[in-house]
């Protein structure tokens, strides 16, 4: 049902509600919208992390962080961990990927099965997007699974001109305040102290246009791609995903950029577009990112491993009624927070202390009302999964975490994304 080739979109940090098709009001996503209309486009999409190395890595493995290994910012994928480049390169596929750097260079080891992998350090799509193209140019004729990303939409929310003031007409921020890693960094981090800061209103609504101006880049590119996609004939025999590691927050509670597990940073936009784009639907189930593995695998008709956490999401594409599974994620910060997916309800906690949320994301997709005391029931039952969730990941295990020897230039890609400071 979706046979290769296949082609990933893959745009960190990018929230699904701020674009058209999830029912965002900026026109931030006219050729995303239209990809939309092709594909199955997931609702309800969780990612397993609120940051890109554990979470791009469960994309690629199936697994959940604790599993792989790579369960925070700064660790390396082991390499005794299968991901899913290669498992299409041995058999038989081309594989490539074109990635914008940061925990997605070679030294943090994603790219294990990838047999061409080209790393630009926050470049974006202007050099990456030529590049992706002349390589669909020389293998269109080919199978192979091709990798797109792109930190064009992370802070410091620097897309070129004319996108980067689109939305930012009329607006006066105060002077001298730049939505800069560095400048946001002072407000996220200050969340760990006893004296949190906030940006006012003026530049909050500034970074947040901003943040939309890059979107209707990364667009742009996607755009120009998926021309080129339909030029050298692969829209009719490619399968086409578009999703995201993790979105960004917006002081929805508090804090700006992404480490905690509220909605606005963990829902992920995630679409599939099968061959020809004949088939459509919008699927309301939860799903989670680590799905993507065994989803194209069991579609292109390889075998999947035994040991993955995933499911394939093939029966949903199907329109047959699956079993309801919630989703989980995880990340380190603020007391080893973990979260529960299931039904309409969203609950998260953390193993070090004993504040529990609930919320009801499908009425309040932003998660500012905490129904917890209202729903004692419904508090216990997700708690208890989540409990049994965890209890399963300790006696499976996983991996020591590795930490690679990080070289000058990788430190430099890191700490313009504002990492390494953890």
């Amino acid at each position: 049902m979706l046979p290769a080739p296949v082609l990933i979109f893959d745009i960190d940090t990018l929230r699904a509600d701020h674009l058209g098709c999830y029912g965002y009001e900026r026109p931030t996503s006219p050729r995303i919208d239209a990809l939309a209309r092709e594909s199955y486009r997931f609702q309800w999409a969780f990612s397993q992390a609120p940051d890109t190395g554990p979470s791009q890595s469960s994309i690629f493995t199936g697994l959940y962080p604790s599993t792989h290994g790579l369960n925070y910012n700064g660790a390396r994928l082991p390499d005794s961990i299968t991901t899913l480049a290669e498992v299409f390169v041995e058999a038989g596929y081309r594989t490539a990927a074109f990635v914008d750097g940061g925990f997605m260079r070679p030294e943090f080891n994603i790219h294990q099965g990838f047999e061409h992998y080209e790393t630009y350090d926050w470049q974006g799509l202007d050099v990456i997007g030529p590049r992706v193209i002349d390589w669909l140019e020389k293998h269109a004729n080919e199978d192979f699974l091709l990798l797109v990303h792109t930190y064009d939409v992370h802070a410091d929310y620097k897309s070129p001109e004319p996108f980067r003031s689109l939305f930012t007409g009329g607006m006066t921020p105060t002077p001298g305040f730049e939505p800069s890693v560095k400048q946001l960094e002072v407000i996220r981090r200050s969340q760990w102290t006893d004296q949190p800061l906030q940006l006012n209103a003026a530049d909050l609504a500034f970074a947040e246009a901003r943040y939309d101006g890059g979107i209707r880049f990364a667009d742009y590119w996607v755009g120009r791609i998926l021309d080129k996609v339909q030029a050298l004939g692969l829209d009719q025999r490619a399968t086409i995903v578009l999703l995201s590691d993790h979105g960004e927050a917006f002081q929805e509670h508090g804090t700006v950029q992404h480490d905690r597990l509220y909605a606005p940073v963990t829902r992920i936009p995630l679409l599939i577009r099968p061959p020809g784009g004949t088939q459509s639907a919008v699927i309301e189930s939860v799903v989670q990112a680590m799905d993507i593995m065994p989803t194209l695998l069991e579609g292109a008709g390889l075998e999947v491993p035994p040991n993955l956490q995933g499911r394939s999401l093939l029966p949903l594409l199907r329109g047959e009624k699956a079993r309801e599974l919630p989703a989980f994620s995880e990340a380190p910060s603020f007391g080893q927070q973990r979260a529960i997916v299931l039904g309409d309800h969203h609950l998260i906690g953390a193993l070090q202390n004993d504040r529990i949320e609930l919320f009801d994301f499908r009425r309040d997709p932003l998660e500012l009302r905490d129904i917890s005391t209202e729903n004692p029931q419904v508090v216990n039952e997700l708690y208890n999964l989540a409990k049994q969730w965890q209890d399963s990941l300790n006696r499976r295990g996983g991996p020591e975490a590795e930490v690679p020897l990080l070289g000058e230039e990788v430190l430099k890609s890191l700490q313009a994304l504002g990492y390494l400071n953890d």
